[in-house]
């Protein structure tokens, strides 16, 4: 797998969410979509947040994630309030420090794998002369070295979301975001998918992940669940599932 050797590890928490609050106006309509939501996550920490559709779960990890802003509270990312982040400053923590990866995969169908997931590469300012490499390790990471030249139109549901994820791991970013990485996908390719995202955790990346499904949520070592925009209940999981002890 890739390499984290270069993560920082800190003494305050990693994310810290106090009070959160999401209002979206609309032809002088206000609907809130979070009321007030707070908690920390630690550094190598595995989350899972789940809600039924609507309870504003995507919201909350759109603003993690720095793809959407707080109307209301308080988020700290590092110890910094994304408040502070111009925009330039939120491109770089999402550019280096941040991985996305998405239920719908969001790929280039007519791109090869090696150009999907080199991409985010090109907006990186990592030198050019290590793309290939960089690229190549990703690919590795994932389980696709025989899928490298073949375009994303081609490839079955479980290997577009290992590219996705290999896109999301390419800059070997703290955190990773996955909102349902399984949705999409059969067991046989769901069990796969979170047999990657649980080596990424074990090997120090955080991960936050999204999902409807208690069996993927239990993979995490803690579940958020968010009803109607408020915390309903944060706790510890107490029997962790894991791909690998499925297969004992």
């Amino acid at each position: 797998m890739v390499s984290v050797s270069a993560i920082k590890w800190w003494s305050m928490s990693l994310i810290q969410v106090n009070d959160l609050e999401r209002t979206y106006q609309e032809g002088g309509v206000s609907t809130p979509v979070l009321r007030g939501v707070s908690f920390d996550i630690e550094s190598g920490e595995f989350l899972s947040i789940m809600g039924p559709s609507g309870s504003g779960k995507s919201t909350l990890l759109h603003i993690l994630g720095f793809l959407d802003k707080p109307t209301g509270g308080q988020y700290l990312f590092d110890g910094r309030s994304v408040a502070d982040y111009d925009e330039k400053a939120s491109a770089q923590v999402r550019n280096h420090r941040i991985g996305f990866v998405f239920q719908t995969f969001n790929l280039l169908s007519r791109y090869s794998v090696f150009d999907n997931i080199r991409l985010p590469l090109v907006y990186s300012g990592t030198e050019e002369s290590a793309w290939a490499e960089t690229t190549r390790a990703a690919i590795e990471a994932v389980g696709l070295t025989h899928r490298t030249d073949y375009p994303a139109n081609q490839l079955s549901g479980g290997e577009k979301q290992r590219v996705a994820i290999a896109r999301a791991l390419v800059n070997q970013p703290e955190v990773i975001f996955a909102d349902e990485p399984t949705g999409n996908l059969d067991s046989k390719s769901g069990a796969a998918v979170m047999e990657i995202i649980e080596q990424l955790n074990s090997q120090g990346h955080t991960i936050i992940l999204v999902t409807h499904e208690t069996e993927t949520a239990e993979h995490a070592n803690r579940v958020i669940r968010i009803k109607d925009g408020q915390i309903e209940s944060d706790r510890p999981v107490a029997n962790r599932r894991s791909v690998k002890n499925f297969r004992k």
